[in-house]
């Protein structure tokens, strides 16, 4: 009961918010307004007049239901170049930063859209949990499998928070491998001196690689999001994508960024699929499971 008298208000006055406020941010045909999850709402806008508006007018909206703004954390995430782009901005009063990056449901996200910033946090995070449990479990006379378990149980979990979301590219790969390996060879209390192989250490352990773990869960996600309901964003989004780019599209100066969908396209050429024929076969939910595993083992997956 308690969840739904929230959340009706909550999408109350996000409706007229959007209504009001003329937010929204396109892609191809499809126009996106906002994200939400319980309490943490994010408006999209084009222009940063506009969110600022639309800010304003969430905070008036929310008065009559007796809901505030928390401001302290309200953030204004923009692409806009650091030259131009303001530190702050006063919204109905409030100072609200504006950030290149932010945490979002235990995830960083960074305006430019790579997986940088996450990775490398993620691996700071993880690293200072394997080190705080080191006397007690990695130098103990545990097992090592027991060990093992334990680095599957309260490692990795944290290593690979959200890493289906990730745009991986191979720098970051092979960081993230070292970071396993580094791992596992103090599990197997083996010294930096000695000339311990990869593979050793991963039969010594039984593990295998990190990579082809995040391109199983990737794969996994595609699926879902093909299958979601097609008035869904996520759905919306991954549809206008496959469809390809409006005829008026020009690609920006530069080296054209690495991001997730490409990740996806990668995958899945060792099955020489494309973007649309695998949305057609993700419908299938037992078919894909399918596809999943074999494009996974055949990239070295165990």
């Amino acid at each position: 009961m308690a969840p739904d008298l929230f959340l009706e208000p909550m999408d109350r006055l996000l409706e007229r918010t959007v209504q009001r406020g003329f937010v929204g941010a396109t892609i191809g045909n499809e126009v996106f307004t906002d994200l939400d999850f319980a309490d943490d709402a994010a408006l999209l806008a084009e222009l940063l007049e506009v969110l600022i508006l639309a800010l304003e007018i969430l905070e008036s909206e929310a008065k009559p239901f007796g809901l505030e703004v928390n401001w302290n954390k309200t953030k204004i995430q923009t692409t806009i170049a650091p030259p131009l782009r303001p530190a702050s901005v006063i919204v109905a009063g409030h100072l609200v930063e504006v950030v290149e990056s932010f945490t979002y449901l235990g995830s960083q996200l960074d305006s430019a859209g790579g997986s940088t910033q996450e990775i490398n946090r993620r691996i700071a995070i993880a690293r200072d949990c394997f080190q705080s449990m080191n006397r007690n479990f990695w130098r103990s006379s545990l097992q090592i499998n027991t060990k093992v378990r334990l680095y599957g149980v309260y490692i990795l979990p944290i290593l690979l928070y959200g890493a289906e979301t990730w745009t991986i590219t191979v720098a970051l790969s092979r960081k993230l491998e070292a970071f396993h390996l580094w791992c596992l060879r103090r599990i197997l209390k083996i010294s930096y001196r000695s000339h311990t192989t990869n593979e050793t250490v991963y039969r010594r352990t039984g593990e295998s690689q990190i990579t082809p773990r995040i391109r199983n869960r990737r794969l996994k996600l595609f699926g879902h999001v093909a299958r979601a309901n097609p008035s869904q964003d996520h759905a919306r989004a991954l549809r206008t994508i496959i469809q390809g780019r409006p005829k008026a599209w020009k690609r920006p100066v530069g080296r054209p960024k690495h991001n997730w969908v490409k990740s996806i396209e990668a995958d899945l050429l060792t099955q020489n699929s494309g973007l649309f024929s695998a949305w057609k076969l993700a419908q299938n939910r037992d078919s894909w499971r399918q596809f999943v595993e074999t494009a996974t083992l055949q990239r070295g997956a165990c």
